[in-house]
């Protein structure tokens, strides 16, 4: 029987022991952040049946918490002041607290200490680039095979063209030279949707760079080599929906992760609703908490884990490419508070940051 049992708590562990077993997200942080609270939300197969175990006096597990789907974990944490760039580790325990894997946490150094983003003001100049229809600078990533829009098609205005940001990259002295000081790009997170993936804003992977586009290191590069010339960047956040590709929409944690309808109902785009004082709480409800379109599921920022895992988001990329402004799309759509909420955790992180909300005026 004891031979029986050691047989079962090693293939627990072989099972938990690959590579790719987990997905964390944020997948890094950084040592020394204003904010020292963190939350991990980690995807992996029964982990919201086991708890983690920190390994180190720098890194307090507050709080564990399963949603709906097992499949998911959500750990909050405190980082300590002293807590220096490095891997921490973490014991990953089964019911029975007994250990069944361990995982490893990276907190980073900041670059130069602490970012400081240069912000916008009413004399910056900015050029708008959808990435897809500027220009191809690398033609191996036009194709990615395993994707579900396999396609590249120019003369099309549905399908994509193959810009991408080497191709940004290579005309940045061109556009300084315009006279332009910043530099929008549309959405550059992975789109992996089977139709419409050009224009960005059907999001699949919040910590990924499309592949199609490039990767999360050519986007730094392109940050940093847009600073060399003189141009600010912008990143485009989408806050009020992602695409139905997305992991968390296939494998939801939470059933209140998205505003689910009986049936599909899309928004009806008035934004004047909230302004309205007579408007119904019908017709605000639709505004804001219908879909987008039939391949945006509607984010509810209402759910506090939903709000973390934007706003860490958003903060992620400022820290990992040095975005200086933040264009956020479809800004009256999600919940209000939320917006408010987010903006107030940005700006302690980041004094300095820009931001400007998109509003489709009727």
């Amino acid at each position: 029987m004891k031979n029986i049992l050691f047989f079962f708590l090693l293939l627990s562990q072989v099972a938990f022991s690959q590579s790719d077993t987990f997905r964390i997200d944020p997948p890094n942080w950084w040592a020394g952040m204003k904010n020292n609270n963190l939350q991990l939300m980690i995807h992996s197969k029964d982990i919201g049946r086991c708890s983690l175990l920190s390994k180190s006096e720098y890194i307090h597990i507050v709080q564990q918490k399963m949603l709906d789907n097992q499949d998911y974990l959500f750990v909050d944490l405190t980082l300590d002041a002293d807590a220096k760039p490095g891997k921490y580790l973490f014991e990953v325990l089964d019911k029975s607290k007994t250990k069944i894997n361990q995982l490893s946490y990276e907190l980073k150094p900041r670059t130069n200490g602490a970012y400081v983003p240069q912000g916008l003001n009413s004399s910056d100049f900015i050029y708008l680039i959808m990435p897809d229809r500027f220009s191809n600078g690398d033609e191996n990533n036009d194709i990615i095979n395993n994707f579900n829009q396999a396609t590249l098609q120019r003369d099309s205005m549905f399908l994509r063209h193959g810009g991408d940001l080497k191709g940004i990259i290579n005309h940045l002295d061109y556009i300084s030279k315009l006279g332009c000081t910043a530099l929008w790009l549309n959405p550059v997170q992975e789109n992996n949707q089977p139709k419409e993936s050009y224009h960005g804003y059907a999001i699949t992977d919040h910590y990924k760079i499309d592949p199609r586009l490039g990767d999360n290191n050519l986007y730094k590069t392109f940050s940093f080599n847009a600073h060399k010339v003189g141009l600010k960047t912008i990143m485009d956040v989408v806050p009020n929906h992602c695409g139905n590709e997305h992991y968390f929409f296939k494998s939801k944690p939470s059933s209140d992760w998205f505003h689910e309808w009986k049936e599909f109902t899309r928004t009806s785009y008035r934004a004047p609703t909230l302004l309205d004082p007579h408007a119904s709480e019908y017709d605000k409800n639709i505004f804001s908490n219908a879909w987008f379109d039939r391949h945006m599921p509607d984010l509810n920022q209402q759910n506090k884990f939903v709000a973390k895992y934007l706003i860490q988001n958003t903060i992620w990329w400022i820290e990992y490419a040095g975005v200086d402004a933040l264009r956020i799309d479809t800004y009256a759509y999600p919940d209000q508070d939320f917006m408010h909420d987010y903006a107030e955790a940005l700006f302690y992180e980041y004094p300095t940051l820009g931001m400007y909300g998109e509003v489709w005026d009727h």
